[in-house]
Formats: C-alpha cells, structure tokens, sequence
C-alpha cells in the first residue's frame, strides 16, 4: 500500500476515534448519589458544545470564594427547552442549584435544578433538558426521582 493511502487510513480512523473518546456518560463523571446543593453569584456563561458551563462563585464557610462549574445540556437543548435567552440569565445575580458532585471531587457538578434570583425553579433531568423544565405543570422533579430540598 502506497504511503499517501496509509496517511489516508491513519487520518480516517483518528476523525473516527476522537469523536467516540471525546463523548462519556455523565454517570461516569458525576456521581448522582451524591446530591449537593449550593448559592453562589453567577459568574459567566459558557455557550459551548458539548455542554453549556455555568461559572458560579461560590462563598464557603472559611470566607474563601470558589468558582464551581455546573454543567448540563448542550446549547441546542437548552434553546430547545426556551432557557438560552439572553435576557434570562443574570450574570452577578445570585442562583441555587442542586447538583451532582464530580467523582473526581474538583469543583464540578451536574445540575438537576435551579433556582432563578426571583424564585423560579428550573427543572433539569439527568442526561436530558425535559419537557417542561420551568415547571409549568406543577409535577417538576429530578433525573433520580428524589425531591430536591434548598436550605
């Protein structure tokens, strides 16, 4: 086989292969049995693909300031579901979230729900934006079936 042909399959099969290592389960990274819920001030919005990143600093209890990663949906879902208006998100104002904490313990969390400065509750679901994620219908709840409770 000539030269230029196995360059060909060797750059054929790494656009194949890269895809398949850059996506993982977010059970892998996140662990949905450890649920955290935490306050902060919303720091910058990231609108990028594979999952929209909220930087939100974090105050803790020896006064020091975090910056806590909450990741979810891609940007197409989150258009989808209505919640990438600009004007929605308030960057400096001050949001709840539930999440699951990073199983590597870095500041990082899957959110399940949210809750807006003007007391909104925005309903996420494991691995999937969800049909009504403000909570129209009134039935809400999170990807593992367990009620969120905000201190």
């Amino acid at each position: 086989m000539s030269r230029s042909l196995w360059g060909f399959a060797l750059v054929t099969l790494l656009a194949i292969a890269v895809p398949a290592v850059a996506h993982h389960a977010m059970q892998a990274e996140f662990d949905q049995n450890n649920v955290v819920v935490i306050t902060g001030v919303l720091k910058k919005i990231n609108w990028v693909n594979p999952h929209v990143n909220f930087l939100v600093d974090v105050k803790e209890p020896d006064g020091a300031t975090t910056t806590w990663t909450l990741v979810h949906a891609g940007p197409n879902q989150m258009r989808a579901a209505g919640l990438s208006d600009r004007d929605f998100w308030k960057v400096g104002a001050t949001y709840t979230a539930s999440l699951a904490l990073a199983r590597n313990g870095s500041p990082r969390g899957y959110v399940f729900t949210i809750k807006t400065p003007d007391e909104k509750f925005i309903y996420l679901t494991f691995g999937n934006v969800g049909v009504d994620p403000l909570n129209k219908d009134g039935k809400g709840g999170l990807g593992n079936g367990r009620p969120t409770k905000f201190q």
